[in-house]
């Protein structure tokens, strides 16, 4: 197998779900996802950049369709999924970052004839925003404003440092002594980042047969294309 090839054999960590999700003081947001839904509901999943927003309502279509129901999920931040919502029914509709389209009169104005219909179809929604503050259509703040909202709160160290088990765990890789301890006390204090910075290491110790080491997650900190994980 060629170097080239051998990022292709770095196992991935499982679809998200609420069982891998590490919820810390959200765990009201877990439970009202995975056991409090009522049928034709309206919700909106709020939180920082890098709280596991996404992770969430990907669990929560993971759930609906294995509980029989029928789910779609789109992701507004993606090319072309906005037209989605034309065609989107069922008995949920899941859609991410809806706040990706906040400013443009014309994506309100789609989310906005959208929700109506859901409403007149009695379609469950869940959608996720780190806020409303940039929407500019008052007739969509009000409509949104009527769903319940699950705030998800960032992970504190000891919330970090479990995620960063799970997913050094998950990838299968040798981690040396003291590494994710190093990692987290040095990362950025957000899941979204720690969880890429795993990955990206666990492909660099693949590729280079080294262990998930400190020196390596050093290297990793320092290296230019960090920001862009």
């Amino acid at each position: 197998m060629s170097v080239a090839q051998l990022p292709l054999a770095l196992k991935s960590p499982r679809q998200p779900g609420f069982e891998n999700f590490v919820a810390g003081r959200s765990r009201p947001v877990v439970a009202t996802l995975s056991l409090g839904l009522e049928p034709g509901g309206w919700y909106l999943v709020c939180g920082p950049r890098g709280s596991g927003r996404s992770h969430l309502l990907g669990a929560a279509l993971a759930d609906r369709i294995r509980h029989g129901e029928q789910a779609i999920f789109i992701g507004l931040k993606k090319t072309g999924q906005l037209d989605l919502l034309e065609q989107a029914d069922g008995d949920w509709v899941i859609v991410d970052d809806i706040d990706a389209r906040a400013g443009s009169a014309a994506a309100e104005l789609a989310l906005f004839n959208a929700l109506n219909r859901f409403r007149a179809a009695r379609c469950g929604v869940i959608m996720s925003a780190a806020g409303l503050d940039d929407f500019q259509l008052p007739d969509l703040r009000s409509r949104l404003g009527q769903a319940v909202r699950l705030t998800v709160k960032p992970l504190d160290e000891a919330g970090l440092l479990q995620l960063a088990t799970l997913l050094v765990r998950e990838y299968e890789v040798v981690t040396g002594r003291g590494a994710i301890d190093y990692l987290i006390s040095r990362a950025p204090r957000n899941a979204a980042h720690i969880a890429a910075l795993i990955e990206a290491g666990a492909r660099r110790a693949l590729v280079e047969k080294r262990s998930f080491s400190i020196p390596l997650v050093r290297e990793l900190l320092e290296s230019s294309t960090w920001s862009a994980l």
